[in-house]
């Protein structure tokens, strides 16, 4: 029994052996037939290009991450890439000429606004979200917009030459290696912020009457073109709280009681083609303000400011540049602009439920002598 079964366990591994000896013979004999090659390495026909980004000098923040979009030879965006590395980014690129738009984040990461057109480098913008529409007496229906966070762009145009690249896409023997002489175009980019500072400044008489204020301004911008920077032309309000406000002590007395408030909102400015004082008319901005006073009563004052809001250091005389778009923005409702009279005045109001009042007692009128019998 023990022999037969060595019997048939050697019959049955005989025609495995057979099989891999037939498989390893083909083998021999085709790789006998081919040309052998010794490819060591091959050459792209591109060229190196690092981008080297400057997030604080005018940005002043550093974001944890960035996109990066290419147009090669025209519009359309070619390349777009997702980077958690952010002080550079390297490419290898054809020869052509390549549009590049850098931003911090990436488009979906922006809750105050959203993304349009991004598959076109010119026409490329961000726009503000809407906020809930208001109900309030004095402004019923309003949409505000959103306050757009710190957004900032890198806007170039670059060109890869042929002999900036290794030639054209090809394998080396390896000992026909050579040293890489491509040149590698560096590019120092520094990042300019897309949005800016609205600063407003009131002044109050009867500033003791008055409880809490809030308001509004029509007429700003509600984006900007990625790679133009310019602000969109279209326009909406933006809601005024976070209010401060102090007494004027060296202005103030018992009748008039002058005060000042203020406040300031992040922005992208005013729409393209309203820049200058000259490209708009009073009614371009309207200031709405709500005050309710101690005593619950509530008054509304409105001024069209058109012409007197001004971007700091900025050329008043024709000239408004793509950079001037993010200075900030001064809207002044006081001397020298407005004079007493044209400032909110407040009522006399005195706070409810307090039990108090006022008497009113009338003039002696004219001196008269008058005799008195004895």
């Amino acid at each position: 029994m023990i022999r037969m079964t060595s019997i048939k366990s050697m019959s049955h591994i005989r025609p495995i052996r057979f099989v891999s000896l037939i498989a390893l013979t083909c083998l021999v004999s085709l790789f006998a037939a081919c040309d052998r090659y010794d490819i060591e390495l091959y050459y792209t026909g591109k060229a190196y290009v690092r981008v080297n980004v400057d997030w604080q000098t005018r940005f002043g923040e550093t974001p944890t991450g960035m996109t990066i979009m290419l147009a090669k030879d025209g519009d359309s965006i070619t390349f777009t890439d997702i980077s958690n590395f952010v002080d550079y980014y390297d490419l290898e690129l054809e020869p052509g000429t390549y549009k590049m738009l850098i931003f911090n984040r990436t488009p979906g990461e922006f809750g105050s606004m959203r993304f349009s057109q991004m598959k076109s480098f010119n026409d490329a913008f961000a726009y503000a979200q809407q906020l809930q529409r208001t109900t309030d007496f004095w402004d019923v229906n309003v949409s505000y917009l959103r306050e757009p966070e710190h957004i900032g762009c890198v806007v170039d145009t670059f060109t890869v030459l042929q002999e900036m690249t290794d030639g054209n896409f090809r394998f080396v023997l390896w000992k026909d290696k050579k040293e890489d002489l491509r040149e590698t175009l560096t590019l120092d980019e520094v990042v300019d912020p897309m949005t800016t500072d609205l600063f407003v400044r009131v002044k109050i008489i009867g500033y003791k009457y008055m409880g809490n204020i809030i308001g509004n301004i029509s007429g700003l911008a509600d984006g900007f073109l990625l790679s133009q920077a310019w602000r969109r032309t279209q326009t909406g309000y933006h809601l005024l709280d976070n209010w401060t406000s102090a007494p004027a002590p060296a202005e103030s007395d018992s009748v008039t009681s002058v005060g000042y408030i203020s406040t300031h909102i992040n922005t992208f400015g005013l729409p393209r083609g309203r820049e200058l004082l000259s490209q708009r008319d009073s009614t371009s901005n309207v200031l709405s303000l709500c005050f309710t006073l101690i005593d619950g009563t509530q008054h509304v004052f409105r001024y069209p400011v058109g012409k007197h809001i001004k971007y700091r250091m900025a050329d008043e005389n024709g000239y408004f540049s793509k950079t001037d778009v993010t200075l900030e923005l001064d809207l002044l409702l006081e001397a020298p602009f407005f004079t007493n009279p044209e400032v909110p005045n407040l009522p006399y109001a005195q706070p409810t439920g307090t039990g108090a009042f006022d008497a009113e007692v009338a003039d002696w009128g004219d001196e008269e002598n008058i005799d008195v019998p004895f």
